[in-house]
């Protein structure tokens, strides 16, 4: 793949496995990781927008269709909804072709996709009122799937820095969500399914001046993007708002060239499902825990690989278990609680940062290129703490605690103060987490107790206590290096299994390549709770999902530890130096490229799952 190196998109090509939930006889396998794509290409260089809304009237009296009729929220549109771009179900396929997602896709989508614009009320941490967009994407065609009631797919995205972030422009493939908006558009609305896909407050034309992050808040604002998407539906129901939908709402949203769609012949049925990945797997528990508590769960859900358990993670990464991508995820958390307890911890980020990174909690999101900020030293690329501070004595064994982790350490080039590092390890010994670093099963489900402020913070938004009314598919890999598998996903599943068996979920990790060390070791790829008669299926459609995973790895990793093998050779190394350098790439590899690479089979897990239900 040649392109300008904009740190928007990775596209990694080889020839995948055939299997019924990827494309069949397809020579690339695609897909767009993000953020941690982003940090990969970074890794290797280095060894928003105004609101131009207008006056049309909407009307948001408009019931939402919940069971029971229960006011989920009260947010309201700001504008009608405006057509960004139309696809027939060949054209939303060719497009995923010109794009190298199509194997991702599980089947052809059977339905066109008419993706919506929307722009609605919601509020930031401190419950001020702001505005929030997002993407509703409407099926359309004559097939049975493509009409009548349809099941709403609410859908929380992953970590992206970029202000400009808009799951409703898919009529720009710069935009750094588009690749993910092609996803959802084939995966799911091109099935049948309406898509409700909020872009958070904080990015697009939201005037909130920050991005909230991985705190249960998050939820309600979920809550709100779906109420904006039941209440779009409506709207582009009714005849006499028809002529809005040529309006438009953001400077980075133009309409379609094509002609404004026909009246749609779907509507927003009673079924909700939702799904997410990484900070969306959060987010996705954060919205179906915010459901449960007004009474009226959802269908199903299925988050994938977030950091649920936030405190034990965060305990995990202070232990020196740093993670990739971490000098962008963590400034991003600690500006977001920074901004929701400003009341009641003032003083919550006050030391935090290293003397030459104070700025860093204000960096994101924007529209500034990561590698210049990285060039620039406003941040460090991969490291979070200093290596082997020799006036913390009880750092020393933890900086870095092994070899894997050296990545996250600097001797002079680091995130995070040390004296910082120090004093929150030293309440972590005091009031030790269950979870992090020893898995205890009797204890796991409580939370630790703190007087340390940002700990207090994480310890409020973990999710480990919160026992899902909803069937639940989690999914992720072991050897996630950007979210600890082991002290999310695992953990939440093991407390579940053990302490709460009236939780229906399953557990899939999609990694097979090294299961035997893997069961050895007491670890399971498949937990489930889920009736008999239903885990057989899901259980099923699992191992398929791992089987293809797996051989995927094995091609990456077979095809970067040979280049890195031959180009040794080529340099005169000896066989021993050659082959310590092709696992060395390997062991690269997985690091850069795993979190994100994981992404489209746990989206292909969910729709099997999901198809349980629908």
């Amino acid at each position: 793949m040649r392109q300008p190196f904009t740190c928007r998109s990775v596209t990694y090509q080889h020839t995948p496995s055939k299997n019924r939930f990827f494309k069949r006889n397809q020579h690339r396998f695609a897909q767009s990781s993000g953020l941690i794509a982003c940090l990969s290409l970074v890794s290797l260089a280095l060894v928003g927008c105004g609101n131009d809304e207008d006056s049309i009237a909407v009307d948001n009296t408009l019931a939402a269709s919940t069971p029971a009729q229960v006011v989920i929220s009260d947010a309201k549109l700001l504008a009608a909804p405006v057509v960004t771009q139309n696809f027939s179900a060949s054209e939303l396929k060719q497009a995923a072709i010109d794009a190298g997602l199509v194997a991702s896709l599980s089947t052809d989508p059977v339905c066109g996709v008419s993706i919506q614009y929307v722009n609605h009320t919601t509020t930031g941490l401190k419950n001020e009122a702001t505005n929030a967009t997002g993407a509703v994407m409407v099926p359309d065609g004559e097939a049975k799937a493509c009409q009548g009631e349809r099941p709403i797919m609410l859908y929380a995205h992953g970590t992206s820095p970029y202000q400009s972030y808009n799951l409703a422009a898919l009529n720009d493939p710069l935009n750094p969500a588009y690749k993910e908006a092609l996803l959802l558009a084939m995966n799911f609305a091109g099935r049948g399914d309406i898509v409700v896909a909020p872009n958070y407050p904080g990015y697009d034309a939201s005037t909130l001046d920050y991005a909230p992050y991985i705190t249960l808040k998050q939820g309600q604002q979920m809550l709100d993007g779906l109420q904006a998407g039941r209440l779009a539906i409506a709207e582009l129901n009714d005849p006499s708002t028809k002529a809005g939908l040529n309006s438009v709402a953001s400077k980075s949203v133009t309409t379609s060239k094509q002609a404004v769609p026909a009246m749609p012949k779907v509507s927003a049925g009673d079924k909700v499902f939702i799904t997410g990945y990484s900070q969306g797997g959060y987010v996705a528990m954060a919205a179906a825990k915010a459901l449960d508590d007004l009474g009226v769960p959802a269908t199903a859900i299925s988050p994938a690989s977030g950091p649920y358990a936030v405190a034990a993670f965060a305990d995990s990464i202070m232990s020196g278990r740093t993670i990739y991508g971490g000098t962008v995820f963590l400034p991003m958390l600690t500006n977001s609680y920074a901004k929701q307890y400003a009341a009641t911890y003032p003083n919550l980020i006050n030391g935090v940062f290293a003397p030459k990174f104070t700025g860093a909690a204000n960096l994101f999101p924007s529209n500034d290129n990561i590698v210049k900020l990285f060039l620039q030293g406003k941040l460090p690329t991969t490291q979070l703490f200093e290596s082997a501070p020799a006036a913390y004595p009880q750092l020393s064994t933890l900086s870095p605690p092994t070899a894997d982790y050296s990545f996250g350490f600097g001797a002079n080039n680091y995130l995070f103060a040390t004296p910082f590092r120090d004093a929150y390890v030293q309440d972590m010994l005091a009031h030790p987490d269950s979870i992090s670093p020893t898995f205890v099963a009797a204890t796991a489900g409580a939370l630790p107790q703190s007087k340390f402020a940002i700990r207090q913070a994480f310890i409020e938004n973990d999710l480990r206590g919160y026992l899902p009314k909803s069937p639940t598919l989690l999914c992720g890999g072991h050897q996630d290096s950007s979210v600890t598998y082991d002290v999310n996903a695992e953990a939440l599943a093991k407390i579940w299994q053990s302490n709460n068996p009236t939780v229906r979920f399953a557990l899939v990790d999609v990694d097979m390549s090294n299961a035997a060390a893997r069961s050895a070791q007491g670890k399971s790829a498949y937990i489930s709770t889920l009736p008999t008669s239903m885990d057989a299926t899901i259980q099923q459609a699992a191992s398929e999902v791992q089987t293809v995973f797996s051989h995927d790895l094995d091609a990456l990793l077979t095809e970067t530890g040979d280049k890195a093998y031959a180009s040794a050779i080529d340099k005169g190394k000896s066989v021993a130096e050659a082959t310590a350098a092709r696992e060395a790439a390997r062991a690269g590899q997985v690091l850069t490229s795993y979190h994100g690479m994981v992404a489209p089979y746990c989206l292909n897990a969910a729709n099997a799952f999901f198809d349980q239900y629908r």
